[in-house]
């Protein structure tokens, strides 16, 4: 994976857009435009890169909080937990939920939900 193929993958995908837009802009840059396919194993590719600093910057927030706790075996913390369900024209069936310690401000939990 050339570096400017996974450059590309992930300006899109930050944007909210796919295919289609990287297929509009890699033309008006006049480059060559990735498959549909190389597009998905590139963003398959980022998505497991991205879970996994994820869960690290998780559990070093979580890792934070309990050694803050004096030692204590239950500590106890503020946390925000808010949640929203993704809105276009249509009703989407995606949606997330984060928790957010009120002590240090760090992301603790996503979780990722679908009522499929």
């Amino acid at each position: 994976m050339h570096k400017i193929n996974a450059a590309l993958v992930f300006f899109t995908r930050i944007i909210g857009k796919g295919h289609s837009a990287a297929k509009k802009l890699c033309s008006a840059l006049n480059v060559n435009v990735l498959s549909k396919t190389a597009l998905r194993n590139i963003e398959k590719k980022l998505e497991g890169a991205a879970n996994d600093v994820a869960s690290k910057v998780m559990k070093d927030a979580a890792l934070e909080l309990r050694k803050a706790g004096n030692g204590d075996e239950i500590i106890q913390f503020g946390v925000s937990v808010d949640g929203t369900w993704q809105r276009r024209v249509y009703p989407y069936l995606n949606g997330c939920v984060s928790a957010i310690s009120g002590d240090n401000g760090k992301i603790l939990d996503i979780e990722l939900m679908s009522k499929i």
